[in-house]
């Protein structure tokens, strides 16, 4: 006598979801009736992630969570298996300080309406190598997330993502030239080329820029824009502008990563115990008094160096 064991389908399910995240498909092939789908939704039992991805209502948590990104990631590669995650979907993912959005951002290669929470995006062939696999989908590369959101985030929020990305040095200015050259006629060229224009200058924002104007404007040469200050063969900051041989660092106040008070505060007691002067402005200052600028910098110069600059 044959005996037949059947698995129960929750466990069946719970088996076969990817991350937690299943479809409605999937729980009839585990063994769940329709009216048992219908009834669990309708209860809320089980919630819709994004697409026609669901999850048990148990493990939902905060949808700005980590956690969160990856299942609505794997929700819509479950919607189409074609999708690539995208844009700020794809940032979230590799973890760049990036504003979270509620939508999940995919590409894919024919034209689909954006539906539960997907934002479909249509991105020409070919860039297959700016693609790569991560848990169960497929994302745009961290070089290609970064590229990505230079050309569409908005001008104010992509320049402080270029000054963290730069000066943690997590792509070059050559990267981000031929990026220009490869998306030549995309959406947000205009910007990309602005922005790898900047960086390729040594300025990381619109206030950099201004800062380097003031600086030779005012008769100050012999500096060098955004330069690692390496110690003990450890690089401990990047300098917006460094004058090396005084030993006379100028900051501009108010990019992305001086956001960080605790973290601010330790790079500028390793850069005095180092020997640097270290002077520090806001846009206010370049703007409403850079001859104030140009003088307090000549000061600090001549406190090094008697003949000045």
């Amino acid at each position: 006598m044959t005996s037949t064991v059947s698995v129960d389908p929750a466990e069946a399910l719970r088996r076969r979801a990817v991350a937690g995240v299943f479809t409605r498909v999937m729980a009839v092939e585990c063994g769940f009736t329709r009216d048992a789908v219908r009834w669990r939704i309708a209860t809320g039992r089980w919630v819709r992630v994004a697409g026609d991805g669901y999850a048990p209502a148990e493990i939902a948590d905060d949808d700005r969570s980590y956690g969160a990104t990856l299942r609505r990631a794997v929700a819509a590669t479950l919607t189409w298996p074609d999708a690539v995650i995208a844009y700020r979907t794809a940032a979230a993912i590799s973890r760049l300080p990036v504003a979270p959005c509620d939508h999940t951002h995919v590409i894919l290669p024919s034209r689909r309406a954006s539906r539960a929470g997907l934002r479909v995006h249509l991105v020409p062939p070919p860039f297959g190598r700016d693609l790569t696999r991560f848990d169960g989908f497929r994302t745009t590369t961290r070089s290609g997330t970064i590229v990505d959101c230079l050309s569409l985030l908005p001008r104010r929020e992509a320049e402080s993502l270029l000054a963290w990305v730069r000066s943690r040095e997590l792509i070059t200015v050559r990267a981000l030239q031929q990026a220009c050259t490869e998306r030549h006629g995309r959406w947000g060229i205009t910007q990309l080329r602005e922005l790898t224009a900047m960086a390729a200058r040594g300025a990381l924002s619109t206030g950099e820029l201004r800062l380097h104007e003031v600086l030779s404007a005012g008769g100050l040469t012999g500096w060098e824009p955004d330069q690692p200050i390496v110690v003990g063969g450890r690089i401990i900051a990047r300098a917006d502008v460094l004058f090396r041989d005084a030993r006379v660092i100028v900051e501009l106040d108010g990019r992305a990563f001086h956001a960080d008070f605790q973290g601010d505060r330790r790079r500028m007691n390793a850069l005095v115990l180092a020997g640097y002067t270290v002077l520090r402005f806001t846009w206010a200052d370049l703007t409403d008094r850079p001859t104030t600028v140009v003088a307090q910098v000549r000061a600090a110069l001549r406190r090094v160096a008697p003949t000045g600059r």
